[in-house]
């Protein structure tokens, strides 16, 4: 296995906490919504509105099944890639899977700040955007809890690049 899929909920940190990671292992990193953006030649918030969400997911699971042939990358998934067809499966069987478990009250400021860039939080106030995010875990988190590693901080440390670092070491 060379791939890390990071999971979590929109805004848990997957991008910031990605390039972190692909810095310390000196892999490559990949951010699945900029590949959308890139692909769709749109926002992702505008993609989910003229097309809606299925025809989103679709694009993002084809997109993610093309790191399949990619080798020693670290891949931020979009917030909901893990609850979608079969990916969190997949991404099981082709890599190390990590779940960006961090505070609802640390998501939920970072979202209330940009609320335009994500498309379900779009017009939602403070307490709209918490209910939004409980909604969502409770929906999604039994397939964020499958993952490989569970990451309870809402920023990077060594001990994280230890764990992601010791999975990848060839058992003697």
């Amino acid at each position: 296995m060379d791939k890390v899929y990071l999971v979590g909920l929109p805004a848990s940190g997957k991008t910031t906490i990605g390039k972190w990671l692909s810095q310390k292992m000196n892999w490559d990193f990949l951010d699945l919504d900029e590949c959308i953006e890139t692909e769709a030649q749109m926002s992702v918030a505008e993609y989910f509105n003229k097309f809606g969400e299925e025809a989103f997911r679709i694009l993002e699971r084809d997109l993610l099944r093309e790191t399949e042939n990619k080798k020693n990358i670290i891949v931020a998934c979009g917030g909901g890639t893990a609850a979608h067809f079969d990916n969190m499966n997949w991404m099981q069987e082709r890599g190390i899977t990590v779940f960006l478990n961090i505070d609802l009250g640390t998501i939920q400021t970072r979202i209330y700040a940009n609320p335009n860039q994500r498309p379900h939080f779009e017009g939602k106030n403070l307490l709209e955007i918490r209910e939004k995010l409980q909604d969502m875990l409770t929906n999604r988190g039994g397939f964020y809890h499958k993952s490989k590693i569970i990451w309870n901080k809402s920023t990077p440390n060594d001990f994280l690049h230890m764990a992601v670092s010791q999975l990848f070491t060839p058992n003697w």
